[in-house]
């Protein structure tokens, strides 16, 4: 099946919004597939062209997130006159796409068996933290960046600072605004790349 064709990509993109739903209310370990084609109105083999399990959904949900962050990420980079701007930009925007996904963040922190999606990790990362690490790389190159700073060590620390925070202030309700947490990290990445 072409998963390029129109209609196949709107009953997946139905049968992801569907899911998500289910795995809110329900969370991972009580939400069944077959709750899940029965409200989308699928038959089951439908469901497993699309997904081979329940974690490849949370690993799409996950990789949807992800792709959304890059492309903020991106535009931050592209539009932002300063280094500081773009480091603002950049923790602003990941906080605004994390917030609108923080069912799929709590999903990632509820006890799944990740092992079986191991490899996912790195697909969901390295073109995140290979985004960040270039970003540091062109900024120690124009003298804007400590220099003894590694790029690729501090892009993995970076990408953990954000997603560390936005889990404290969404996942597990912290009573500190987002906008603090945003300002906060912000101002952290900011001193740990000793910005000139």
């Amino acid at each position: 099946m072409a998963l390029k064709h129109p209609k196949t990509l709107a009953r997946r993109a139905e049968l992801l919004k569907i899911a998500r739903e289910v795995l809110a209310e329900k969370g991972f370990e009580a939400a069944t597939i077959s709750e899940i084609v029965s409200r989308a109105g699928v038959a089951q083999g439908t469901f497993y062209l699309y997904f081979p399990s329940k974690i490849s959904l949370v690993v799409t949900l996950a990789e949807e997130m992800q792709v959304q962050i890059e492309e903020a990420l991106r535009a931050s980079y592209a539009e932002a006159r300063t280094l500081e701007e773009m480091i603002d930009r950049s923790v602003e925007s990941a906080f605004a796409i994390m917030g609108q996904y923080r069912d799929i963040l709590a999903l990632i922190h509820s006890g799944i068996r990740w092992i079986e999606a191991e490899d996912t990790h790195n697909r969901l990362f390295t073109p995140y933290h290979a985004l960040i690490a270039e970003a540091i790389q062109r900024a120690q190159d124009i003298g804007a960046v400590n220099p003894d700073i590694n790029p690729n060590v501090t892009a993995v620390f970076i990408v953990g600072t954000i997603y560390y925070s936005a889990d404290q202030c969404y996942v597990y309700h912290s009573s500190i605004s987002p906008e603090v947490y945003i300002a906060e990290a912000a101002r952290f990445i900011r001193q740990a790349l000793r910005v000139k």
